[in-house]
């Protein structure tokens, strides 16, 4: 290159004169903050990262509207847990795998103190806060397997050079470690394939994850602190009850709500006189004075509008906001939009969970049982699925009439209807099916037609009453009796 164009393009700016607009500079304009175009890793430094964790734990703590919008991720997300189903093609191992499973789920923290389900929603919790959460796959004192939750602020660097934010690299960029800060102030290098790091990715070049909420933390902040100072405001516009309007004269010490003036001719009535003859509080005023009600005006409707719209743009990119917090201003077609878009964030999480945390589980725990003969070896039994929670609908009725017509033109699967529904294909058949049993034994055991035990009111056509001319058969003739 040309030395003397080299020190113009240095000198320039980087963008000038370009068919861009956007990337032109202008006065008018503040500068954007960052460098140029470079990994995220570098963009997310640790103390960037450890710094939004703390305000956004914070707003966490004192914040509603952050709480109601982690909190619905959870909720709607994992609900009463996001329960596995074995697919290999031996149906008496899928039973057996998915009951060991389940047993091992009760109580399958390293504290024992959370289940399998309690430990979906701490998780989904933890990657809205922190952005991300980790799992320690570990052994208990006889040998199961347990998981050990650990909170992001735990993985750190420890003041040693070898890791990126806490993680150590193997020579393709693959996580081959990560290090586990201790109370004590030392710390532990787990191995990479004995932890889960669980998060939602943004981006290639990431090694940690910032918090979801990470773009609405100044605004939430600013809003908690425009509150606290209009809520003072407000309690001193409230102190006061009335104010005396007044071109003339001054409060008159010597009398209980009487208002007089020093230089005016005559004496003015006495309150307390007047209050014994017709009764309540009576103030005397002189010419040109009144005593009025104060009405305060605040907080003003602009002032609420525009905590709407900081709301309104902290909940961007998380869940809608009418879903969060105010569902009043939308109608029937909006509402549905609303919810579908929920609907699909819920979804995206659960795909998340699904792949980054609940697989691998399965395979620790399900591998550990074949590996001590518990359960027996066969083919695909890493094949599995998850049932997650009854998806949330706003038109319940008309969904489910919907259904049920898929269901009946074979459109749509039992396996995916009782999916939707949060409910386990097997253990419902194995319901229906005890409850088919039973009805024909009942049946068999009274000498009563079938339908009678779950139709009774209009199962059976009634029988002739006698007398009666009897039902003509296809023919036209009477049928004859037995």
């Amino acid at each position: 290159m040309n030395p003397l164009r080299s020190i113009i393009t240095r000198l320039l700016p980087k963008a000038w004169f370009s068919p861009f607009e956007s990337a032109n500079p202008s006065p008018r304009r503040g500068r954007v903050p960052g460098a140029a175009p470079r990994d995220s890793k570098l963009d997310l430094l640790p103390g960037v990262r450890r710094e939004l964790v703390r305000r956004s734990r914070y707003l966490h703590k004192n914040s509603g509207f952050i709480r109601e919008l982690v909190g619905n991720m959870a909720i709607y997300a994992t609900g009463d847990g996001i329960k596995p189903q074995a697919l290999t093609g031996n149906a008496d191992w899928n039973k057996a795998a998915e009951d060991y499973f389940a047993r091992w789920a009760a109580r399958c923290e390293i504290t024992r103190r959370f289940c399998f389900a309690e430990c979906q929603a701490l998780v989904c919790r933890g990657m809205d806060v922190d952005g991300e959460y980790f799992i320690h796959k570990t052994r208990n004192a006889d040998g199961l397997p347990r998981l050990q939750l650990i909170e992001s602020h735990r993985i750190g660097d420890a003041d040693q050079n070898d890791t990126e934010d806490g993680i150590g690299f193997d020579a393709y960029g693959a996580p081959a470690f990560y290090r586990v800060l201790l109370d004590d102030g030392g710390f532990r290098d787990i191995p990479a394939h004995l932890m889960i790091h669980i998060y939602e990715p943004e981006s290639a070049s990431a090694v940690r994850n910032a918090p979801t909420l990470q773009h609405s933390i100044n605004h939430l902040l600013d809003e908690m602190e425009l509150l606290a100072l209009e809520k003072h405001a407000v309690k001193d516009n409230c102190d006061v009850s009335r104010v005396l309007k007044t071109e003339r004269g001054e409060l008159d010490e010597d009398g209980d709500f009487s208002i007089g003036n020093r230089n005016a001719q005559g004496e003015v009535s006495e309150p307390g006189a007047l209050q014994r003859i017709v009764g309540g509080k009576l103030v005397a005023l002189k010419p040109g004075e009144s005593l009025d009600s104060f009405q305060p005006n605040r907080p003003s409707p602009t002032f609420t509008g525009f905590l709407e719209h900081l709301r309104r743009d902290s909940a961007l990119g998380h869940i809608p906001f009418e879903f969060a917090a105010d569902s009043s201003k939308v109608g029937g077609a909006g509402v549905r939009l609303v919810v579908a878009k929920a609907d699909r964030r819920f979804s995206y999480r659960q795909l998340i969970l699904i792949e980054r945390f609940l697989k691998p589980v399965w395979f620790f725990v399900i591998g550990d049982a074949i590996a001590t003969r518990q359960l027996a070896e066969v083919e695909n039994w890493t094949k599995v699925a998850f049932t997650t929670p009854r998806r949330i609908t706003v038109d319940a009725g008309r969904e489910s009439q919907q259904n049920r017509s898929d269901v009946e033109m074979g459109i749509k699967t039992l396996h995916s209807h009782f999916a939707e529904q949060g409910m386990d294909f097997s253990e419902e058949m194995e319901i229906r099916a005890q409850n088919a049993r039973a009805l024909l034994d009942l049946a068999e055991k009274y000498k009563v037609p079938l339908e009678m035990l779950y139709r009774p009111g209009g199962g059976i056509a009634a029988t002739p009453a006698v007398g009666e001319p009897e039902e003509p058969t296809a023919d036209g003739n009477a049928r004859q009796p037995g």
